[in-house]
């Protein structure tokens, strides 16, 4: 039984039901016991208590996806290998899908192996959504742009589809002019959970930076017909996604055009979840710090956007201080909205600006951007302005 879902819910009512009902039955024919009376009622009480708190853990969770499986929460995460992707196998294989949702009007989802060629991450395979257009005939010979998707800690591919309805959108985005038709790259960013590796590439540990940057960039380019060029990738993300987004964008400059972080903040966080990501090497942890770069990186044109909301303070004061030590040649927007918390509520209010943001900067001809409680980005003017070596 999957962890998530209705069905476990419902099993967990009945279960409080049975112990409260069992509890309340049982704790006057217990005292028949001479000497156990008091240890069974004891031991029914512990076990009604028990299946409360599992049903609100699990209703939690249900709600805002914290974990996606039994294998997730009990912190095992996939150790495969993962074979190289042949060039064009993937296109080959859904030729008639493809050809079937063209017709239908809607994108295509499907499964990618990433395999760890540079970062030697082993991780589950990615979900990409194929635009209609992909399937066209007439677009057989056409590239197409790329936005990567980021999630929270924890969160995964998932979250997009379950809770962020992210098909959906870019079926309706893109048949109203509203988006590019992106090839959408959803990853599994978080490739040693339980830990929090926050997408760095960690001191002794996990290579997560360049699984995101260069070992998912391959394996799209192999799989499909997605463009080589730096101009027409993009990232995204919320909270930690949004971090991560800003902070790939910025590290390697000339491989994305365009960022969008949705309530993230300026450095790696460093808690219980995340251990020790660079040891006692505090120059390594700049390095992962968009602050840090911004003001000493080797940066590239690019365009950033920020957003965040009056009701999540911490990130709404993250995105200004970011957007106050900007230099050019990155262009930063801000879009800081009057109400909304840290939820998928808020990111999934955001998400269209964000996706219709991104697509100007892509090689698309589009329909105005969504508005967010009727407001719009602003370009926030380089205070800092200065040449770049």
């Amino acid at each position: 039984m999957a962890l998530t879902g209705a069905p476990t819910v419902c099993l967990a009512v009945l279960a409080l039901l049975a112990s409260s009902t069992l509890l309340l039955v049982g704790w006057s024919q217990l005292r028949r016991l001479r000497w156990g009376c008091w240890p069974a009622r004891l031991s029914l009480l512990a076990a009604s208590q028990c299946c409360a708190v599992v049903l609100v853990a699990l209703l939690v969770n249900d709600q805002f996806a914290f974990y996606q499986n039994w294998a997730e929460l009990l912190g095992s995460h996939p150790r495969q290998g993962q074979p190289a992707i042949a060039e064009g196998q993937q296109d080959a294989r859904l030729h008639g899908l493809l050809l079937a949702n063209f017709h239908a009007g809607r994108g295509t989802l499907v499964s990618m192996p990433v395999p760890g060629v540079r970062s030697k991450v082993h991780a589950a395979p990615a979900t990409v959504y194929l635009p209609p257009q992909y399937g066209d005939p007439a677009m057989a010979n056409r590239s197409f742009p790329v936005v990567e998707l980021l999630s929270g800690f924890p969160g995964g591919p998932a979250s997009w589809l379950r809770d962020l309805h992210v098909r959906q959108l870019l079926d309706s985005m893109i048949k109203h002019g509203q988006s590019a038709p992106f090839i959408a790259v959803i990853p599994v960013q978080n490739v040693a959970s339980p830990r929090d590796t926050e997408c760095v590439n960690v001191l002794g540990g996990p290579q997560v930076d360049s699984y995101l940057s260069y070992d998912v960039r391959t394996a799209t380019a192999r799989a499909f017909r997605a463009s080589a060029a730096g101009s027409q990738w993009t990232v995204l993300g919320y909270s930690t996604g949004g971090y991560c987004a800003v902070d790939l964008s910025l590290r390697h400059p000339g491989m994305f055009s365009a960022a969008v972080s949705l309530a993230g903040y300026n450095a790696p966080a460093h808690d219980r979840s995340t251990g020790s990501l660079f040891g006692h090497r505090p120059w390594l942890a700049r390095a992962f710090s968009p602050i840090w770069l911004v003001e000493h990186g080797k940066l590239a044109p690019q365009h950033v956007l920020l957003v965040a909301t009056k009701a999540d303070p911490v990130s709404l004061y993250e995105a200004r201080q970011l957007a106050g030590q900007n230099r050019s040649p990155v262009q930063m927007s801000v879009l800081a909205l009057p109400r909304g918390g840290h939820n998928f509520a808020t990111f999934a209010a955001e998400l269209p600006t964000g996706i219709g943001w991104l697509s100007r900067y892509v090689a698309t001809p589009l329909a105005p951007i969504p508005t967010v409680d009727g407001r719009s980005p602003h370009q926030v003017a380089n205070h800092r302005a200065q040449a770049v070596s």
